[in-house]
Protein backbone atom coordinates (compact mmCIF):
# COMPACT_ATOMS: atom_id res chain seq x y z
CA UNK A 1 0.00 0.00 0.00
CA UNK A 2 1.32 3.44 -0.94
CA UNK A 3 2.19 5.78 1.90
CA UNK A 4 0.80 9.30 2.14
CA UNK A 5 3.58 11.90 1.91
CA UNK A 6 1.39 14.97 2.54
CA UNK A 7 -2.09 15.31 3.98
CA UNK A 8 -3.98 18.59 4.39
CA UNK A 9 -7.23 18.50 6.34
CA UNK A 10 -9.75 21.40 6.36
CA UNK A 11 -6.86 23.80 5.79
CA UNK A 12 -7.89 27.45 6.09
CA UNK A 13 -5.89 30.70 6.09
CA UNK A 14 -7.22 34.26 6.30
CA UNK A 15 -5.36 37.49 5.61
CA UNK A 16 -7.44 39.99 7.53
CA UNK A 17 -11.01 39.42 6.35
CA UNK A 18 -9.85 37.90 3.05
CA UNK A 19 -9.83 34.09 2.81
CA UNK A 20 -6.67 32.93 1.01
CA UNK A 21 -7.21 29.19 1.54
CA UNK A 22 -10.65 27.81 2.39
CA UNK A 23 -11.18 24.32 3.80
CA UNK A 24 -8.74 22.49 1.54
CA UNK A 25 -8.46 18.71 1.85
CA UNK A 26 -5.86 16.78 -0.13
CA UNK A 27 -3.60 13.75 0.05
CA UNK A 28 -0.51 13.02 -2.00
CA UNK A 29 1.13 9.61 -2.11
CA UNK A 30 4.90 9.16 -1.91
CA UNK A 31 6.64 9.41 -5.29
CA UNK A 32 3.73 11.20 -6.97
CA UNK A 33 3.47 14.73 -8.27
CA UNK A 34 0.60 17.18 -7.86
CA UNK A 35 0.31 20.29 -10.01
CA UNK A 36 -1.76 23.07 -8.43
CA UNK A 37 -3.37 25.16 -11.13
CA UNK A 38 -5.30 28.39 -10.83
CA UNK A 39 -5.35 32.10 -11.65
CA UNK A 40 -3.12 34.64 -9.93
CA UNK A 41 -4.26 35.32 -6.38
CA UNK A 42 -6.30 32.11 -6.07
CA UNK A 43 -4.35 30.84 -3.03
CA UNK A 44 -2.09 28.21 -4.56
CA UNK A 45 1.16 29.82 -3.35
CA UNK A 46 -0.35 30.38 0.11
CA UNK A 47 -1.13 26.66 0.24
CA UNK A 48 2.50 25.91 -0.61
CA UNK A 49 3.71 28.29 2.12
CA UNK A 50 1.42 26.65 4.66
CA UNK A 51 2.85 23.21 3.84
CA UNK A 52 6.40 24.59 4.01
CA UNK A 53 5.72 26.22 7.39
CA UNK A 54 6.13 29.83 6.28
CA UNK A 55 2.51 30.56 7.24
CA UNK A 56 0.41 29.34 10.17
CA UNK A 57 -3.10 28.10 9.31
CA UNK A 58 -6.12 29.54 11.06
CA UNK A 59 -7.83 26.15 10.96
CA UNK A 60 -7.05 22.60 9.94
CA UNK A 61 -3.95 20.44 9.99
CA UNK A 62 -1.00 19.39 7.84
CA UNK A 63 0.81 16.06 8.07
CA UNK A 64 4.13 15.30 6.36
CA UNK A 65 4.53 11.55 6.34
CA UNK A 66 3.22 10.29 9.68
CA UNK A 67 3.97 13.52 11.54
CA UNK A 68 1.50 16.32 12.16
CA UNK A 69 3.53 19.45 11.45
CA UNK A 70 0.76 22.00 11.80
CA UNK A 71 -2.54 21.84 13.66
CA UNK A 72 -4.24 22.69 16.95
CA UNK A 73 -1.44 23.19 19.46
CA UNK A 74 1.20 21.96 17.00
CA UNK A 75 3.63 23.89 14.83
CA UNK A 76 6.86 22.34 13.53
CA UNK A 77 9.22 25.02 12.16
CA UNK A 78 10.11 24.91 8.44
CA UNK A 79 13.66 23.64 8.95
CA UNK A 80 12.38 20.55 10.80
CA UNK A 81 9.60 19.52 8.41
CA UNK A 82 11.69 17.67 5.83
CA UNK A 83 10.10 19.82 3.15
CA UNK A 84 12.24 21.24 0.33
CA UNK A 85 11.22 24.28 -1.66
CA UNK A 86 12.33 25.90 -4.92
CA UNK A 87 11.32 29.55 -5.23
CA UNK A 88 10.50 31.51 -8.38
CA UNK A 89 13.84 33.33 -8.23
CA UNK A 90 15.74 30.16 -7.13
CA UNK A 91 17.27 32.07 -4.15
CA UNK A 92 20.81 30.75 -4.65
CA UNK A 93 23.49 32.19 -2.37
CA UNK A 94 25.48 34.56 -4.61
CA UNK A 95 28.71 34.18 -2.61
CA UNK A 96 28.74 30.36 -2.82
CA UNK A 97 29.69 28.26 -5.82
CA UNK A 98 27.40 25.53 -7.20
CA UNK A 99 28.76 22.73 -5.02
CA UNK A 100 28.64 24.84 -1.86
CA UNK A 101 25.07 25.94 -2.60
CA UNK A 102 24.02 22.31 -2.83
CA UNK A 103 25.93 21.41 0.33
CA UNK A 104 24.49 24.29 2.36
CA UNK A 105 21.58 22.40 3.94
CA UNK A 106 23.48 19.18 4.58
CA UNK A 107 24.93 18.22 7.97
CA UNK A 108 28.69 18.01 8.14
CA UNK A 109 29.45 14.31 7.84
CA UNK A 110 31.56 11.86 5.90
CA UNK A 111 28.71 11.48 3.39
CA UNK A 112 28.32 15.19 2.66
CA UNK A 113 30.72 15.35 -0.28
CA UNK A 114 29.34 12.15 -1.80
CA UNK A 115 25.77 13.50 -1.55
CA UNK A 116 26.77 16.73 -3.31
CA UNK A 117 28.43 14.75 -6.09
CA UNK A 118 25.33 12.58 -6.39
CA UNK A 119 23.15 15.67 -6.76
CA UNK A 120 25.52 17.26 -9.29
CA UNK A 121 25.33 14.11 -11.37
CA UNK A 122 21.53 13.93 -11.06
CA UNK A 123 21.01 17.45 -12.41
CA UNK A 124 23.82 17.25 -14.97
CA UNK A 125 25.98 19.96 -13.35
CA UNK A 126 29.21 18.09 -12.49
CA UNK A 127 31.24 20.31 -14.80
CA UNK A 128 29.79 23.45 -13.19
CA UNK A 129 30.43 22.74 -9.52
CA UNK A 130 32.95 25.57 -9.06
CA UNK A 131 30.99 28.22 -10.93
CA UNK A 132 29.25 31.06 -9.14
CA UNK A 133 25.50 31.66 -9.60
CA UNK A 134 26.03 34.77 -11.75
CA UNK A 135 27.99 32.62 -14.20
CA UNK A 136 25.00 30.35 -14.82
CA UNK A 137 22.03 30.66 -17.16
CA UNK A 138 18.49 30.70 -15.79
CA UNK A 139 18.03 27.03 -16.58
CA UNK A 140 21.32 26.11 -14.92
CA UNK A 141 20.42 28.10 -11.80
CA UNK A 142 17.15 26.24 -11.65
CA UNK A 143 18.95 22.88 -11.77
CA UNK A 144 21.16 23.95 -8.86
CA UNK A 145 18.14 25.11 -6.85
CA UNK A 146 16.46 21.74 -7.38
CA UNK A 147 19.65 19.86 -6.44
CA UNK A 148 19.97 21.94 -3.25
CA UNK A 149 16.33 21.25 -2.33
CA UNK A 150 16.66 17.50 -2.99
CA UNK A 151 20.03 17.05 -1.26
CA UNK A 152 18.64 16.67 2.31
CA UNK A 153 16.20 14.00 1.01
CA UNK A 154 12.96 15.83 1.85
CA UNK A 155 9.67 13.99 2.24
CA UNK A 156 8.15 16.41 -0.24
CA UNK A 157 9.51 19.00 -2.67
CA UNK A 158 7.56 22.20 -3.32
CA UNK A 159 8.07 24.20 -6.53
CA UNK A 160 6.54 27.67 -6.76
CA UNK A 161 6.17 28.57 -10.47
CA UNK A 162 9.83 27.64 -11.09
CA UNK A 163 9.66 28.35 -14.84
CA UNK A 164 8.09 31.81 -14.66
CA UNK A 165 11.41 33.64 -15.15
CA UNK A 166 12.32 31.75 -18.33
CA UNK A 167 11.44 32.70 -21.90
CA UNK A 168 8.85 30.53 -23.68
CA UNK A 169 11.25 28.34 -25.68
CA UNK A 170 13.62 27.71 -22.77
CA UNK A 171 10.67 27.13 -20.46
CA UNK A 172 9.42 24.27 -22.64
CA UNK A 173 12.84 22.62 -22.84
CA UNK A 174 13.73 23.07 -19.17
CA UNK A 175 10.51 21.59 -17.84
CA UNK A 176 11.28 18.37 -19.76
CA UNK A 177 14.67 18.25 -18.04
CA UNK A 178 13.19 19.04 -14.63
CA UNK A 179 10.53 16.36 -14.92
CA UNK A 180 13.25 13.86 -15.81
CA UNK A 181 15.28 14.89 -12.76
CA UNK A 182 12.30 14.62 -10.42
CA UNK A 183 11.24 11.27 -11.85
CA UNK A 184 14.79 9.90 -11.50
CA UNK A 185 14.94 11.08 -7.88
CA UNK A 186 11.54 9.50 -7.09
CA UNK A 187 10.63 12.73 -5.37
CA UNK A 188 7.16 13.59 -4.06
CA UNK A 189 6.38 16.94 -5.65
CA UNK A 190 3.81 19.72 -5.33
CA UNK A 191 4.15 22.11 -8.24
CA UNK A 192 2.37 25.49 -8.49
CA UNK A 193 1.58 27.07 -11.85
CA UNK A 194 -1.07 29.13 -13.63
CA UNK A 195 -0.18 27.47 -16.96
CA UNK A 196 -2.53 24.63 -17.95
CA UNK A 197 -0.10 22.93 -20.35
CA UNK A 198 2.59 22.99 -17.67
CA UNK A 199 0.26 21.51 -15.06
CA UNK A 200 -0.80 18.67 -17.36
CA UNK A 201 2.83 17.91 -18.23
CA UNK A 202 4.25 18.02 -14.70
CA UNK A 203 1.47 16.53 -12.58
CA UNK A 204 0.44 12.92 -12.07
CA UNK A 205 -2.62 14.64 -10.65
CA UNK A 206 -3.87 18.19 -11.12
CA UNK A 207 -5.66 20.31 -8.54
CA UNK A 208 -7.60 23.41 -9.63
CA UNK A 209 -7.94 26.20 -7.06
CA UNK A 210 -10.39 29.08 -7.28
CA UNK A 211 -10.73 31.79 -4.62
CA UNK A 212 -8.95 29.62 -2.08
CA UNK A 213 -11.06 26.52 -2.68
CA UNK A 214 -9.86 23.28 -4.25
CA UNK A 215 -12.57 22.79 -6.88
CA UNK A 216 -11.21 19.53 -8.30
CA UNK A 217 -8.24 17.21 -7.91
CA UNK A 218 -7.90 14.32 -10.35
CA UNK A 219 -5.92 12.87 -13.24
CA UNK A 220 -5.13 15.54 -15.87
CA UNK A 221 -7.40 13.82 -18.41
CA UNK A 222 -10.33 13.82 -16.00
CA UNK A 223 -9.86 17.46 -15.05
CA UNK A 224 -10.07 18.39 -18.74
CA UNK A 225 -12.77 16.00 -19.94
CA UNK A 226 -14.83 15.70 -16.76
CA UNK A 227 -14.60 19.04 -14.95
CA UNK A 228 -16.43 19.15 -11.62
CA UNK A 229 -17.53 22.79 -11.85
CA UNK A 230 -18.13 25.43 -14.54
CA UNK A 231 -15.03 27.28 -13.30
CA UNK A 232 -12.81 24.24 -13.92
CA UNK A 233 -14.36 23.74 -17.36
CA UNK A 234 -13.68 27.34 -18.35
CA UNK A 235 -10.24 27.66 -16.76
CA UNK A 236 -8.86 24.39 -18.13
CA UNK A 237 -8.97 24.74 -21.88
CA UNK A 238 -11.41 26.79 -23.93
CA UNK A 239 -15.08 26.20 -23.22
CA UNK A 240 -18.43 27.68 -24.17
CA UNK A 241 -21.68 26.92 -22.36
CA UNK A 242 -25.06 26.27 -23.97
CA UNK A 243 -28.37 25.74 -22.24
CA UNK A 244 -30.16 22.50 -23.02
CA UNK A 245 -33.24 20.53 -22.06
CA UNK A 246 -33.44 16.80 -21.42
CA UNK A 247 -35.86 14.76 -23.52
CA UNK A 248 -35.54 11.00 -22.98
CA UNK A 249 -31.96 10.02 -23.93
CA UNK A 250 -30.92 13.32 -25.50
CA UNK A 251 -30.24 16.90 -24.56
CA UNK A 252 -31.81 19.33 -27.00
CA UNK A 253 -29.60 22.36 -27.64
CA UNK A 254 -29.47 25.18 -30.12
CA UNK A 255 -26.84 23.36 -32.20
CA UNK A 256 -28.53 19.95 -32.15
CA UNK A 257 -29.26 16.92 -30.01
CA UNK A 258 -26.55 15.53 -27.74
CA UNK A 259 -26.75 11.96 -26.39
CA UNK A 260 -26.74 11.06 -22.70
CA UNK A 261 -27.15 7.74 -20.91
CA UNK A 262 -28.19 9.08 -17.50
CA UNK A 263 -31.88 8.99 -16.64
CA UNK A 264 -33.00 12.55 -16.01
CA UNK A 265 -36.61 13.79 -15.83
CA UNK A 266 -37.96 15.14 -19.10
CA UNK A 267 -37.65 18.91 -19.18
CA UNK A 268 -34.60 19.07 -16.88
CA UNK A 269 -32.56 22.17 -17.69
CA UNK A 270 -28.82 21.65 -18.04
CA UNK A 271 -25.76 23.62 -19.07
CA UNK A 272 -23.62 21.83 -21.65
CA UNK A 273 -19.87 22.36 -22.17
CA UNK A 274 -18.93 22.91 -25.82
CA UNK A 275 -15.22 22.94 -26.69
CA UNK A 276 -13.88 24.27 -30.03
CA UNK A 277 -12.85 20.84 -31.31
CA UNK A 278 -16.42 19.56 -30.81
CA UNK A 279 -17.88 21.71 -33.59
CA UNK A 280 -17.63 21.78 -37.36
CA UNK A 281 -18.83 24.77 -39.40
CA UNK A 282 -19.50 25.00 -43.13
CA UNK A 283 -20.65 28.02 -45.17
CA UNK A 284 -24.37 27.71 -45.91
CA UNK A 285 -26.93 30.24 -47.11
CA UNK A 286 -29.50 28.80 -44.71
CA UNK A 287 -27.05 28.27 -41.83
CA UNK A 288 -28.10 29.30 -38.34
CA UNK A 289 -24.69 30.68 -37.28
CA UNK A 290 -22.79 33.81 -38.25
CA UNK A 291 -18.99 34.14 -37.94
CA UNK A 292 -18.28 37.12 -35.70
CA UNK A 293 -14.55 36.60 -35.05
CA UNK A 294 -11.62 34.76 -36.60
CA UNK A 295 -8.29 34.29 -34.79
CA UNK A 296 -5.24 32.87 -36.58
CA UNK A 297 -3.39 30.32 -34.42
CA UNK A 298 -0.79 29.00 -36.85
CA UNK A 299 -2.03 25.58 -37.90
CA UNK A 300 -5.63 26.51 -37.09
CA UNK A 301 -8.17 29.28 -37.13
CA UNK A 302 -10.38 29.74 -34.09
CA UNK A 303 -13.82 30.98 -35.13
CA UNK A 304 -16.43 32.51 -32.85
CA UNK A 305 -19.93 31.94 -34.17
CA UNK A 306 -23.08 33.72 -33.01
CA UNK A 307 -26.24 31.64 -32.71
CA UNK A 308 -29.83 32.89 -33.17
CA UNK A 309 -30.26 33.23 -29.39
CA UNK A 310 -27.24 35.54 -29.19
CA UNK A 311 -25.09 32.90 -27.51
CA UNK A 312 -21.72 32.17 -29.12
CA UNK A 313 -19.64 29.03 -29.59
CA UNK A 314 -16.11 28.56 -30.86
CA UNK A 315 -14.95 26.22 -33.60
CA UNK A 316 -11.38 25.15 -34.36
CA UNK A 317 -10.73 24.73 -38.09
CA UNK A 318 -7.65 23.86 -40.13
CA UNK A 319 -5.89 26.91 -41.56
CA UNK A 320 -6.97 25.90 -45.08
CA UNK A 321 -10.56 26.79 -44.17
CA UNK A 322 -10.73 30.57 -44.33
CA UNK A 323 -14.14 32.07 -43.63
CA UNK A 324 -14.57 35.86 -43.47
CA UNK A 325 -16.37 37.54 -40.60
CA UNK A 326 -20.16 37.72 -41.29
CA UNK A 327 -20.12 34.39 -43.17
CA UNK A 328 -23.33 32.45 -42.52
CA UNK A 329 -22.50 28.87 -41.50
CA UNK A 330 -24.18 25.58 -40.72
CA UNK A 331 -23.10 24.07 -37.40
CA UNK A 332 -22.84 20.41 -36.48
CA UNK A 333 -21.33 18.44 -33.65
CA UNK A 334 -18.40 16.21 -34.57
CA UNK A 335 -19.24 12.59 -33.62
CA UNK A 336 -17.29 10.82 -30.90
CA UNK A 337 -17.29 13.49 -28.21
CA UNK A 338 -18.87 12.76 -24.85
CA UNK A 339 -21.49 15.10 -23.44
CA UNK A 340 -20.39 17.00 -20.35
CA UNK A 341 -23.03 19.03 -18.60
CA UNK A 342 -24.02 20.56 -15.29
CA UNK A 343 -27.24 20.14 -13.36
CA UNK A 344 -27.42 22.31 -10.25
CA UNK A 345 -23.66 22.94 -10.71
CA UNK A 346 -22.83 19.20 -10.43
CA UNK A 347 -20.65 17.94 -13.27
CA UNK A 348 -21.74 14.85 -15.15
CA UNK A 349 -19.88 13.19 -18.02
CA UNK A 350 -21.47 10.34 -19.95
Amino acid sequence: MSKIAVRCTDLTKMFGHTPAVQGINLELEEGNSLALLGPSGCGKTTLLRLIAGFEIPDRGSIAVGEEIVSGPGVFVPPEKRRVGIVFQDYALFPHLNVADNIAYGLPRSANRKARVEEMLSLVGMKNFQYRMPHQLSGGEQQRVAIARALAPEPKVLLLDEPFSNLDADLRTRIRVDVKGILTASKATVIFVTHDQEEAFFMGDRVGVINKGRLEQIDLPENVFHRPSTPFVAQFVGTADFLTGEVNNKIIATEIGHLPITEELPKGTKVTVIIRPDFIDIQPAADGTGIVVERVFQGTNYLYRVRLPSGATVQSEQHHNYLYPVDTRVAIKMIPGHSTTYFVDRTGKEV
